[in-house]
């Protein structure tokens, strides 16, 4: 099977995969703070989830217009790239409960690029959490956590989460060439049992 159509293939799901994510973080983001006290999504929350939806209907409306293309792929992993990056300053840097959302991002593109690729997407991931969360605290940009943290605290913080979005590039990024590689070898069997059959 050739690599475009199989990328085509992973980019239909993860569309579809997209929207039903933003619906179930629109129903965290309404149900959660009623139940659990806590950081509240603030008022940008609202406006921010119908947008993401607006651009989730695009890239399914560009993906049917444009099949071929190879640019959805990375047009795709950067905007969920800013808009998890808005979540999550939305509801509170450090004190968001969406930053493992980033994760997801980054396993998209290790399913959808090489391990290069997502190492790249991990590292930009951590620069634009700690860059905003640093900002945040220097009083460049508004804050909108509750919490104040320690510097050891903060350092501990983003060491973490530095740490988490690696793994899981690792991991993600083995799992997915993993699976490649058994769907080539799948395609040859599948191939030699056709000229078999022939």
């Amino acid at each position: 099977m050739d690599q475009n159509q199989t990328t085509r293939e992973w980019l239909d799901w993860l569309t579809r995969v997209r929207l039903l994510l933003i619906a179930l973080i629109l129903a965290v983001g309404v149900v959660w703070p009623q139940y659990v006290p806590g950081p509240t999504a603030g008022h940008y929350f609202l406006p921010l989830i119908v947008f993401w939806i607006t651009l989730a209907t695009i890239h399914i409306i560009l993906l049917r217009w444009l099949p071929d293309a190879r640019w959805h792929g990375g047009l795709q992993v950067v905007s969920d790239v800013a808009m998890v990056s808005a979540l999550v300053y939305a509801t509170g840097l450090q004190d968001s409960y969406f930053i493992s959302l980033y994760l997801l991002v980054i396993i998209v593109g290790s399913i959808l690029f090489s391990r290069g690729v997502a190492f790249t997407i991990a590292t930009v991931c951590i620069c634009i959490l700690g860059g905003l969360t640093a900002l945040a605290h220097a009083g460049k940009i508004p804050r909108t956590f509750t919490s104040i943290y320690t510097a050891e605290g903060l350092r501990f913080w983003f060491l973490n989460n530095t740490f988490g979005f690696f793994a899981i590039a690792y991991l993600a990024s083995l799992l997915a060439q993993s699976l490649r590689r058994k769907g080539q070898e799948l395609e040859k069997k599948r191939e030699e049992l056709l000229d078999l059959q022939d």
